[in-house]
């Protein structure tokens, strides 16, 4: 039983058996993949972000829309304006919808038909597109399901109808990445099993690297979702990706070191356990090393915040992985198949001599200085011409998507911002349904529309993006000057009625009129005097003619009585008139005593009436005069700057019209409100971030020193999470590249156990990447007229730069530590060694990489494209750097100024540029100047 044991662990069947273990257990537990993408794919912001504090104000905001999100339904007419059919059609379609509204999850639609303040955001001015908000509830179900539901219901006869909105844009670009991911890794893997078969001309030894990185990769990738999917551990929708681009090319490289010494073994004899042992033991370290170097320089990414950079970390994970691997699975199969591996090439093929390193280092040995010189000259305009322009919009590699098509056209008709609008919230302890605060929310609202970058805002009292004239003190205003015009119109009309009035009741006429009675009175009293004595005459006159006619009988005196009788008739008739008259007369008088009285009292009303008018004329006139300068003082006052300042009376907030605007721009306690800004350019702009800054400064100066001062602002939307997500990558990536850097050239420095030496080495990796990063913006913006990389491009390029940097590094570390000549004897030999399969990894770098090209994608494009060159930059001027720098780092100390020019210093200095000389003589030429144990040190 112990022989079967100790057989069993001869063989390494018991390291096989734990990897069949490891990965079964990792493909049972395997989450989907696609799904941890479309979760936990977009970066996660921390809690103190403002997206996510403004999500805590959204979740607690009532009015039924807790934990909602805006959905737009655009309804598009390609041909032109949209006519008064489509718009029935669209308002149907709208009724549907609102039918359904439960079934779908929507707790609010908003139209221009049911909000008219809102038309101008909701219709375009070229009146071809209108749009629909839906306020969606997130727990109806996943954003894809939505999405797809809704442009089925949607979907209107002769228009072109989207679905769209920021989160639907996100998920859309998860969605993509997702679908190309397993075509990258199947390619990916495909182009390593190919390349490793070219390299040994063999079968089996691309099937055993194959297994060891599928192994080594589905491991990893188990334990990153289950870390994703149980333990909320970061994820980025490139997870798979850079864990495969990693993983494939170390092991593909730590295979091919592994195989081509165990191909030499094998072919000398040795049997295939001792020959897989023998390569353990000179391998073991390197690869110890270099897992070593991988694994501390990406861990080091757990301790960052920003979730994706943390993602990243599980590259260290991924390494040790791979690093165990490659000592214990890889074995398993060598040992077993010995000469197997190689089928169906028998015989070891013959190595030359490759001399492109070694002419390389020649020509730096040669002349130092100008071989620095002609390196910078050709690397270094690139290297410092270096830019670090991103694009943050995941959606440019989307093809043919109805949310990003939906997007795209919200931009053309209402400007680019409109897809993804910028909301600030604000928050106070007091309710906002009030002029003060009102007044002051306004002023915020007219501020920010004045900022650069910024298209339109819209408020609670400008519900439209523009004001409503009749809010406004200018209008009202205007409406009290016109009535002023009218009143001191009118007023000059009273003054000058008044003015004719007191003309017109003059005291001296109604004194003449008064005279006049006086002398009537006076005349109809002597008329009733003479009148009465005239009866009296009379009457004696008849009572005496009555007498004398009975005693007379003659006819004179008959005739005479004739004549007295018609008299008397006469005199009769007279007595009546004057009586009358009298009575007449009696009334007259009275009458007009009556009327004398009656005139005196009018005289006395007439002069107090007079006395007042003028009084009132003048009052009037002081009054017109005040009310001109009220006029003139109102009308300046409307086209000055405080004219345009908010007034809402009791009235207009109690209106309909107010009434809605506060229920769409308020949360349900009136202590909240939001407000929508429309950016001039799309979030993936450079300056978002800078102009998300400038705006949070504006506002927060806006409301210090008012009655809302120390209310909670808030930004959320698209802009939002962009700028945050750029403002904590662009403070960390330079802390990630610092911190891996370092650490990788720290420990470059402990296994070489030279300062100088490996940081020369390390500064041309560095070049060699700042310059293919700058030639790759170079050639993308010649291939698709677009220089700008995706934000994930430097850590995604950042993965395979940096193993090649670790694995070229560490053998050449390795070959200057474990080398007893002195430096000079050392680089031309030690150079041309490591260069003997520098063609190889440069090989297994550029097929590593070749596989992304397979996605079609701009992002994977510039990976593929960054890695390649500085694979060919960093192999060309690294043997040219480091034979310069490592001659010039001995023979400038051993140079001193007074024996500068001395003879016996040059013939040295000839010695010393001999590179192929033995050690001995190195050691003895060199002795004068400094030992040899001197000369590997810095």
């Amino acid at each position: 039983m112990q022989e079967r044991i100790r057989k069993l662990h001869h063989n390494r069947i018991f390291a096989l058996v734990f990897w069949l273990i490891v990965v079964f257990a990792a493909i049972v537990t395997l989450p989907n993949v696609n799904t941890i993408i479309q979760y936990d794919g977009q970066p996660q912001l921390a809690n103190t972000s403002q997206p996510v504090k403004a999500t805590q104000i959204q979740n607690t905001w009532g009015r039924n829309l807790n934990g909602t999100y805006t959905v737009n339904a655009v309804f598009n007419n390609p041909g032109g304006a949209l006519t008064n059919k489509q718009l029935a059609a669209v308002n149907k379609t709208v009724a549907n919808l609102q039918k359904r509204s439960s079934y779908y999850g929507i707790q609010k639609i908003t139209t221009m038909t049911n909000t008219p303040t809102s038309k101008p955001q909701l219709y375009s001015k070229d009146k071809s597109t209108e749009v629909v908000q839906l306020a969606v509830s997130h727990n109806q179900g996943t954003v894809r399901q939505i999405t797809g539901q809704l442009t089925s219901q949607i979907s209107t006869l002769g228009l072109n109808t989207y679905v769209t909105s920021p989160e639907i844009v996100s998920d859309a670009a998860n969605e993509h990445i997702s679908s190309f991911t397993l075509i990258v890794i199947l390619m990916t893997l495909l182009i390593a099993l190919v390349a490793m078969g070219i390299l040994f001309a063999s079968i089996i030894a691309p099937i055993i690297t194959f297994l060891a990185i599928l192994i080594s990769y589905i491991s990893t990738l188990s334990l990153a979702t289950n870390l994703a999917y149980h333990w909320n551990f970061a994820y980025s929708e490139y997870t798979p990706i850079f864990l495969l681009l990693g993983i494939s090319l170390f092991t593909l490289l730590t295979s091919f070191w592994f195989f081509r010494e165990l191909r030499n073994h094998v072919d000398d004899g040795m049997e295939s356990q001792e020959a897989t042992s023998k390569v353990i033991q000179d391998l073991g370290y390197r690869i110890l090393i270099s897992t070593l170097s991988l694994t501390l320089a990406f861990g080091s990414l757990m301790l960052f915040d920003f979730s994706t950079i943390r993602a990243y970390g599980l590259l260290g994970i991924g390494f040790a992985i791979t690093g165990i691997a490659s000592v214990t699975l890889i074995p398993v199969f060598a040992g077993m198949l010995g000469t197997s591996l190689f089928w169906p090439k028998k015989t070891r093929p013959k190595l030359k001599d490759h001399k492109l390193w070694h002419s390389l280092a020649r020509f730096g040995l040669w002349q130092p200085w100008i071989a620095i010189l002609v390196v910078l000259y050709l690397v270094g305009p690139f290297a410092y011409s270096y830019r670090n322009q991103l694009n943050y919009d995941n959606s440019t590699d989307i093809p043919n998507n109805q949310a990003v098509q939906g997007a795209r056209v919200l931009s053309a008709h209402f400007g680019q911002g409109k897809a993804t609008p910028l909301t600030l919230y604000v928050q106070t302890n007091k309710r906002l349904d009030n002029q003060n605060q009102l007044f002051q929310l306004d002023n915020l609202t007219k501020k920010l529309r004045a900022q650069p970058g910024v298209a339109s805002v819209t408020s609670v009292t400008q519900p439209g993006g523009q004001p409503i004239t009749q809010y406004y003190a200018s209008t009202q205003l205007n409406s009290l000057t016109n009535e002023l015009t009218g009143v001191v119109g009118q007023l000059g009309t009273v003054r000058n009625d008044l003015k004719s009035d007191s003309a017109n009741l003059k005291q001296k006429t109604l004194k003449a009129e008064i005279k006049r009675l006086q002398q009537l009175s006076t005349q109809t009293t002597s008329l009733v005097s003479d009148s009465s004595a005239l009866q009296s005459s009379l009457q004696a006159a008849q009572s005496k003619s009555s007498a004398s006619s009975t005693s007379s009988t003659s006819k004179k005196v008959t005739r005479y009585i004739n004549q007295l009788n018609a008299v008397n008739s006469q005199l009769n008739s007279a007595i009546a008139t004057l009586s009358t008259l009298s009575s007449d007369v009696s009334t007259t008088n009275t009458d007009a005593s009556a009327a004398h009285s009656n005139m005196s009292n009018y005289a006395e009303t007439i002069k107090a009436v007079n006395t007042s008018l003028n009084d009132s004329r003048k009052q009037v006139i002081t009054m017109q005069k005040s009310l001109n300068k009220m006029y003139l003082y109102l009308s300046g006052l409307q086209s000055s700057e405080a004219a345009k300042a908010l007034y809402l009376s009791p009235t207009q907030i109690s209106s309909g019209d107010f009434q809605q605007s506060l229920t769409n721009f308020t949360d349900e306690k009136v202590k909240a409100t939001y407000l929508t800004i429309t950016l001039k350019n799309a979030p993936n702009a450079n300056d978002t971030a800078k102009t998300l800054t400038q705006l949070k400064q504006v506002a927060t100066a806006q409301l210090r020193g008012t009655i809302m001062e120390g209310s909670t602002l808030t930004f959320a939307g698209q802009p939002a999470t962009t700028a945050t997500i750029q403002n904590q990558y662009q403070h960390d990536l330079p802390r990630v590249l610092l911190l891996v850097f370092g650490i990788t050239l720290l420990l470059l420095i402990i296994f070489s156990r030279s300062i100088l030496q490996a940081t020369y080495w390390f500064l041309t990796f560095l070049a060699s990447t700042a310059a293919s990063y700058q030639l790759t913006h170079l050639l993308m913006k010649w291939l698709t007229g677009d220089g700008d990389f995706n934000w994930q491009v430097p850590l995604l390029a950042f993965v395979p730069v940096t193993v090649l940097a670790v694995v070229e590094l560490t053998q050449l570390a390795l070959s200057y530590r474990l080398n007893d000549a002195p430096l000079l004897d050392w680089l031309l030999p030690g150079i041309n060694e490591v260069g003997q399969t520098m063609r190889h990894s440069l090989f297994i770098i550029i097929a590593g990489v070749l596989g992304l090209l397979v996605a079609e994608s701009q992002t994977l494009t510039a990976v593929t494209l960054i890695t390649i060159l500085t694979a060919i930059i960093f192999n060309l001027t690294l043997p040219i750097m480091a034979s310069s720098f490592g001659k010039l780092s001995v023979i400038l100390p051993a140079q001193k100024p007074h024996e500068f020019h001395a003879p016996h210093r040059k013939k040295r200095q000839k010695r010393a540029d001999r590179p192929m000389k033995s050690a001995k003589s190195s050691k003895a030429d060199a002795k004068p100047t400094t030992t040899p144990d001197d000369s590997k040190k810095d």
